[in-house]
């Protein structure tokens, strides 16, 4: 799809003032898109610029209500949404017996439920709208993958974001008129996701208890800093829109992991080592 077919189509970014959604965002305002931005984050989304086509938006995901009213908001000024992208997200690691129900909820209400409320407020308007769409959802290649130490929370949450959006891509098949959904999974991409936690009181935030914890989380966060640019992960994701993939997974070389992880499952062997050659 060339530039000239995004110019003047709609698309709503959540979690986009830092990271993924701001790549996602700076990408679709160079192609003309008209770009609504939301996040809790206002001064991040302050970074994004002065574009004409750019609509700022304060927005907590987990609260139904915000996102009904971004809806209307937008449905309201636009009349469509041609790219819908739920991509707000948080992380959480530790033992996963040590996390508190406050750690797991405020995680899951932020990675699940923020898709399922973009979901139910945002499908039905753009089923009845009169133009293409697609729902993108961010899981990551840990929604993919076994699961690895110390992050139950996350991974858990993003295995959920995944079978939801293989599930509504089912279901808007058998809907009419021509909306869809992908899912986008990717690996390592220099963000801030391992600072999630500094918007929670400083009680409430969740520090590595062991040697083994600290180290682990080390090498993850070297590894997220050394990935690729929310920017170039952003062009990659646009090029697999306009190829109607449903499998969104730039640059991840996941091949080998996920062979291992289904001929473990199909062997019936345990699951293989996160970080085993």
């Amino acid at each position: 799809m060339s530039t000239t077919e995004w110019m003047g189509q709609v698309a709503v970014i959540t979690g986009a003032a830092s990271g993924i959604g701001a790549g996602l965002a700076r990408h679709a305002l160079s192609l003309g898109m008209v770009v609504y931005a939301a996040d809790l984050d206002g001064a991040g989304l302050g970074t994004l610029g002065g574009s004409a086509n750019l609509h700022r938006s304060a927005l907590d995901v987990t609260d139904a209500g915000q996102v009904e009213a971004l809806a209307r908001r937008v449905f309201g000024q636009q009349g469509r949404v041609n790219l819908l992208f739920n991509n707000a997200g948080v992380l959480i690691d530790g033992k996963s017996w040590e996390r508190k129900p406050e750690d797991w909820r405020w995680l899951l209400d932020v990675n699940v439920m923020g898709v399922v409320h973009g979901i139910r407020s945002f499908v039905p308007r753009m089923l009845a709208q009169d133009a293409p769409g697609r729902v993108i959802n961010t899981s990551s290649i840990g929604g993919l993958l076994g699961g690895w130490p110390y992050m139950a929370p996350y991974q858990g949450s993003k295995h959920m974001v995944t079978a939801i959006t293989e599930t509504l891509y089912q279901e808007l098949l058998l809907e009419p008129g021509e909306i869809s959904a992908s899912v986008l999974c990717p690996g390592e991409v220099a963000t801030n996701i391992w600072s999630s936690e500094r918007r929670r009181p400083g009680q409430e935030r969740n520090r590595p208890k062991s040697d083994l914890e600290r180290a682990m989380r080390d090498a993850m966060e070297e590894r997220v800093a050394a990935g690729q640019s929310p920017d170039e992960l952003a062009a990659e994701v646009f090029a697999g829109i306009a190829e109607e993939r449903f499998w969104l997974v730039p640059g991840t070389g996941l091949e080998e992991g996920l062979r291992g992880r289904t001929e473990s499952i199909l062997a019936g062997t345990p699951p293989p080592g996160a970080f085993s050659d």
